[in-house]
């Protein structure tokens, strides 16, 4: 399961909209939409509001994040900010830029 099907489950869990799941974690809706469709990956800020919102925890959430190194998605898609690539870095993973 890749971080944006599980963020889309459990806002479906919690019987959440896009629109009210963006309200609670104050960003915008599309946010919200290209995270469950795994066009982006929320920041250090964003993750940490979005575990509280779902229930779950920041490692979960990192935990998936993990997993997206073994999967197709992503090749060069994902936009990060450099944020999320510093924290990742922080955590021990070692992130690769493709030309």
């Amino acid at each position: 399961m890749s971080l944006g099907e599980y963020i889309h489950m459990r806002r479906k869990y919690l019987k959440l909209t896009q629109e009210e799941l963006s309200k609670k974690v104050f960003v915008s809706k599309s946010a919200i939409a290209k995270w469950e469709t795994n066009r982006g990956v929320p920041d250090r800020d964003n993750m940490l509001r979005l575990a509280e919102v779902l229930g779950t925890s920041i490692s979960e959430l990192y935990r998936f994040i993990d997993q997206m190194d073994n999967c197709e998605i992503g090749r060069g898609e994902i936009n990060i900010t450099t944020e999320v690539i510093a924290l990742l870095e922080s955590h021990g993973y070692k992130v690769i830029k493709e030309k």
